[in-house]
């Protein structure tokens, strides 16, 4: 967890998405969005911190961001006892308290509250497990690259990033070498995958290049960022040994 969150609370995102292998795509949509809106992403895999309960740790977070985004693409039971797991719709309740709270005590100043936003893959499914977020709006996507539109675009509209004229074709195009660059890295995870801070650390990379995430470019940013190495895979250019005669 990173050591100031007050520092960054203005420009930081909290992101609330499963964490299972098959969502990886959709996950990675999401922090690259907020990478490339010059943002700080901001998720529970980021809290670990030893001797202080989670829960601490995300009200935390939470509160230490200004906008947050929820993506429920997983609403259904698994396993053989069929449970659903809700630890994201608890941080989604944290986020949306938190929100709500936050802008009736500024309602009356020039400066906006927290901002949150829930994606789903289907318009009308949410109702029937989270009927409460009825009237919210909720954003629909189906796919990977466009829930990484919906939320850079959402980002965008809010007033949030650096650069509102950067375009969402342009962000698309640079996610393609982010997919590409990532086959070509051999991760530390279980079966040489990357990490989830392997993969942002080559978001940044990638964004910093652009000069779209810069928070690395003073010395206070390189000590809340500390940049962590990659391995890159090397094919070997040799060819097949020839057989002695």
């Amino acid at each position: 967890m990173r050591a100031n969150l007050v520092a960054y609370r203005e420009y930081q995102v909290f992101l609330n998405y499963p964490f299972d292998n098959e969502f990886e795509g959709l996950a990675n949509a999401m922090h690259f969005a907020v990478i490339a809106s010059g943002l700080v992403p901001l998720c529970a895999r980021d809290l670990s911190v030893p001797d202080r309960p989670r829960l601490e740790m995300l009200v935390d977070a939470i509160s230490n961001c200004k906008y947050s985004a929820h993506d429920f693409s997983r609403c259904t039971g698994e396993g053989p006892e069929n449970f659903a797991r809700f630890n994201m719709p608890v941080e989604m309740g944290m986020s949306l308290f938190h929100a709500l709270h936050s802008q009736r005590q500024v309602a009356q100043t020039e400066n906006p509250g927290p901002r949150c936003a829930f994606f789903v893959a289907t318009p009308h499914d949410y109702k029937k497990f989270a009927s409460d977020l009825s009237g919210l709006d909720p954003l629909v996507y189906d796919s990977e690259t466009s829930l990484l539109s919906q939320m850079f675009e959402w980002l965008r509209g809010i007033g949030a990033g650096f650069n509102q004229e950067r375009k969402t074709m342009h962000v698309l195009d640079k996610y393609g070498v982010f997919q590409k660059r990532s086959a070509g890295l051999r991760g530390s995870g279980k079966n040489g995958r990357l990490t989830h801070h392997e993969s942002q650390e080559l978001m940044f990379e990638i964004c910093s290049a652009c000069k779209w995430w810069t928070w690395r470019a003073n010395d206070p940013g390189k000590l809340a960022f500390p940049p962590i190495p990659l391995a890159r895979t090397t094919p070997d250019r040799r060819g097949p040994r020839r057989r002695g005669k």
